[in-house]
């Protein structure tokens, strides 16, 4: 079961939660107890204890693909794009300097079957998420982290050597993306990726 928030924050940090999500107290508990990840909020608090930033990111490969590509920043997954807003409540309740990478998928809903639909989901998503983030503490890609890593010659040509792929089977596979990303040159990586680690330094 995902620790509590509760548990390691204390009460006047929980209040700053819900203050910063605009929600009640007793819903801000609730989310920080039931969404975010386990082991989350120990690792914020580590990181702030050690003076080092936090990059809050939706998922395990982008963790995977960052965590290898930046140097500087400890980067967490939060679970989901909804999930965003939650966790950089958390990490400024506990004092660490953070920052937040947003997918726009912009383009995802040319993949899907119900394109109009999926279009003004990940608009309403995506904005539903930006307004909640500060405009300083966020960085909004134009589509997703896979359109990004697309742009990043050596790490695709890393990637399938590992048998990996950006889409289609065998993608978002985390421990492929950390060992591409681990091989793959930072000198040809996408430069949207890179301004992330200056911005946390």
């Amino acid at each position: 079961m995902p620790e509590s928030v509760t548990e390691d924050v204390p009460e006047d940090a929980v209040a700053q939660v819900a203050a910063f999500l605009g929600t009640s107290t007793a819903r801000a508990r609730g989310l920080a107890r039931t969404a975010l990840p386990p082991g989350f909020v120990r690792a914020v608090r580590t990181a702030a204890g050690r003076g080092r930033a936090v990059l809050l990111v939706e998922g395990a490969t982008d963790a995977a693909v960052l965590t290898a590509l930046l140097d500087g920043p400890v980067v967490l997954a939060v679970g989901g794009k909804h999930l965003l807003p939650t966790g950089g409540a958390v990490a400024e309740a506990l004092g660490a300097r953070w920052h937040a990478l947003v997918d726009g998928d912009a383009d995802g809903w040319r993949r899907a079957a119900n394109r109009a639909r999926t279009r003004a989901v990940h608009r309403r998503s995506t904005a539903a998420v930006v307004r909640l983030l500060p405009p300083q503490r966020c960085t909004v890609l134009p589509d997703d982290l896979e359109a990004e890593l697309a742009r990043w010659p050596s790490f695709v040509a890393a990637l399938h050597r590992h048998g990996g792929r950006l889409s289609g089977p065998g993608a978002k596979d985390p421990a492929r993306y950390a060992a591409a990303a681990a091989e793959a040159r930072a000198a040809d990586a996408p430069e949207r990726l890179l301004a992330l680690g200056h911005l946390l330094r």
